[in-house]
């Protein structure tokens, strides 16, 4: 579907604005995404700013434009949103780390309470938690490459320290 939309600035510039874009289809259900239009208020003292927002329709992923720091047009949205679809497919495309200290791949789990999607090891019980598996995905993997890391600047440093402690002994 294409819409058209007036553009103020366009107009005063001379310049015709074009077609609005269609943002990509949610990375989570390939469902629609649509830009919708969020206000905000200061303080309440009655500073309403309009600020724009892009969100899938059946699982409601993305982000919404009830802050300052929202786009304040349409085409800034779907611009921000298709930034955000390409990020989460890289994160959903990458594989999932294995645990770092048990060497055994995480199992998927979903907090019946609360809602959260976390990723658990079965053996240690290390896990991660939080509202958007791809957000959860990412933090797992992150700290699993940070301890790997850790882990390797450890033993260099214990390589490190057994060569100048064998030369201090000779």
């Amino acid at each position: 579907m294409v819409w058209w939309k007036h553009n103020r600035q366009a107009c005063q510039s001379g310049q015709a604005e074009g077609p609005m874009p269609t943002p990509l289809p949610c990375p989570l259900c390939n469902g629609h995404a649509e830009a919708v239009m969020d206000s905000w208020t200061s303080g309440g003292y009655g500073y309403d700013f309009e600020r724009w927002g892009c969100r899938c329709g059946e699982c409601g992923y993305g982000y919404y434009g009830g802050n300052p720091l929202s786009p304040s047009d349409e085409r800034q949205a779907i611009e921000r949103w298709d930034q955000q679809v390409e990020e989460a497919l890289k994160i959903i495309a990458e594989p999932l780390e294995e645990c770092p200290k048990c060497h055994i791949a995480p199992e998927v789990k979903q907090n019946v309470v609360e809602g959260q999607a976390f990723l658990q090891c079965p053996k240690c019980l290390e896990a991660v938690c939080g509202d958007a598996p791809v957000a959860v995905k990412f933090k797992w993997n992150r700290r699993c490459r940070r301890r790997q890391a850790a882990k390797l600047k450890a033993a260099r440093q214990a390589r490190l320290l057994e060569r100048v402690i064998g030369e201090d002994v000779d």
